[in-house]
């Protein structure tokens, strides 16, 4: 037997023996239905802010770089990063805020704590909504804590406290400047294919390769505001690198800001598996070249719809199951911020709070989605028997988000409000026999399957698919 089998074992041994404790202290509450919300009014106002979130280098402490293997250190700073925010409402006082990061991810527990320290601010009035997003840049500081120095391959937390206060402050700094600064427009929507722009070693049968842009316009004729989404990861710097950066977002929007004088608040989309086509062998080279292609890109949207001042809303907390045994045990020695429930359909006995936001503005559909959904999660074109990996199906996968909203332009948004990993479909989800979540496994076609024991589960889908589709119901039946 190998030695990994025998730590497996242990590590399935203290996650049922925590979820024994958990079920002893507390059962799980009924969680409420969240109202569906209208903000509507006589025409869009919006406003922008940017900050940096640099690490106090000059402190002499370790910052861990997210996105790759445990324990890289930082040694220096190829970009800044930065934590922008977005103030939309429809001329009245009530409104949204939208905030993205240059940083790999938060769990739901810091995002709540950003929430809150928004909602107390003396400057803010009127927020009914916030969103938090970020880029999942794989070269950003470590702010989940799974990417700090391991011992015996289990990482330790690596986040630090001093960053995690920049980061929750300048999120309040930039939220409460993007609402003093708002001011009346109008608001476009467009999208434009870049074929070849995506590549995946999964086998996708499509790849969703498009840009998406929301355009605002002010009345005054000073700076616009784009809200742009793409579905690839960050991480063309690799996994040998130790430098920060925003990767290709921060060039993407460097060029914008340059050619266009527009202000840009960038969010992912469905990225599971999916990383943007590479453009260079140096790798600094090809991440800015990753952002000049994208940014060129969206110069060519022609194509926009003018929208109607009207945003509608339902965000709603859901239970997730959590079957991966490593990331409980993660979570269980405080490596990241994890509050467990008891749960009596996951594997390893708990659940955690995650949530999901379902919008509208103007005719425009958005699904804000915890984690890293593979692109046929919302879009379709599932594997069939043949090609799968598990030799099964695609009548076992959960219909596809698009197909639940009656929209296949619908704009999805990932690792926003939570951080819970992939979302992979049933019939391409396997796992090593004996290391389950501790180690990948090739399928038949002799493709690795790393993504799994990052997900939550095989589950996972479904869970986001019978919740979105609550969501889709309470929506139309609130028209």
């Amino acid at each position: 037997m190998d030695i990994l089998d025998l730590v497996m074992k242990g590590i399935i041994g203290i996650d049922h023996h925590y979820a024994k404790k958990v079920s002893k202290k507390q059962e799980a509450p009924a969680i409420p239905e969240e109202p569906v919300c209208t903000i509507k009014g006589s025409g869009f106002r919006m406003g922008f802010s940017t900050a940096e979130i640099m690490p106090n280098v000059e402190s002499g402490r370790t910052f861990w770089i997210a996105g790759h293997g445990s324990g890289h250190k930082m040694e220096g700073i190829i970009s800044p990063v930065y934590v922008s925010a977005v103030w939309t409402d429809c001329g009245n006082d009530e409104g949204m805020l939208w905030l993205s990061a240059d940083i790999i991810g938060l769990t739901r527990i810091e995002v709540e704590q950003i929430r809150q320290r928004i909602l107390a601010s003396d400057v803010i009035k009127g927020c009914k909504l916030i969103n938090m997003s970020v880029t999942h840049s794989h070269s950003g500081i470590d702010t989940l804590g799974y990417w700090g120095k391991p011992i015996a391959s289990v990482p330790l937390n690596g986040k630090d406290a001093e960053y995690m206060e920049t980061l929750m402050s300048n999120c309040v700094k930039v939220s409460e400047e993007a609402f003093l600064a708002r001011r009346s427009g109008k608001l476009y929507d467009g999208r434009i294919e870049i074929k070849d722009g995506l590549f995946t070693k999964r086998g996708f049968i499509d790849k969703h390769e498009f840009l998406t842009r929301l355009r605002f316009a002010p009345d005054d004729g000073s700076p616009e505001i784009w809200l742009m989404n793409f579905g690839g990861h960050p991480n063309s710097l690799g996994g040998g690198n130790r430098m920060l950066s925003g990767e290709y977002p921060y060039f993407m929007r460097e060029i914008i800001k340059e050619q266009k004088g527009a202000d840009v608040l960038f969010t992912i989309g469905a990225i599971g598996g999916m990383d943007v086509a590479e453009q260079a062998e140096d790798r600094l080279e090809c991440v800015k070249l990753q952002g000049k292609m994208i940014a060129e890109k969206s110069f060519e949207i022609t194509d926009e719809k003018e929208l109607e001042p009207e945003i509608k809303y339902v965000q709603q907390t859901f239970y997730m199951p959590v079957d991966n045994y490593v990331l409980t045990l993660l979570a269980i020695i405080h490596t990241m911020s994890f509050k467990a429930y008891p749960s009596k359909t996951s594997l390893t006995g708990v659940a955690t709070k995650s949530e999901m936001t379902y919008m509208t503005i103007g005719s425009q559909k958005f699904v804000i989605l915890p984690g890293e959904s593979f692109v046929s999660t919302v879009y379709g074109s599932y594997m069939d028997a043949d090609t799968a990996p598990t030799g099964k199906g695609a009548e076992i996968n959960p219909t596809p988000l698009c197909e639940i909203c009656g929209d296949s332009e619908i704009i999805a948004v990932g690792n926003s409000n939570d951080m819970t990993g992939y979302v992979v479909p049933p019939n391409d989800f396997i796992l090593n026999p004996t290391q389950p979540f501790l180690n990948g496994v090739k399928d038949k076609n002799g493709l690795n399957h790393y993504h799994e024991t990052n997900s939550m589960g095989e589950s996972t889908q479904g869970v986001l698919a019978d919740e979105f589709s609550r969501l889709v119901n309470r929506m139309q039946a609130a028209q």
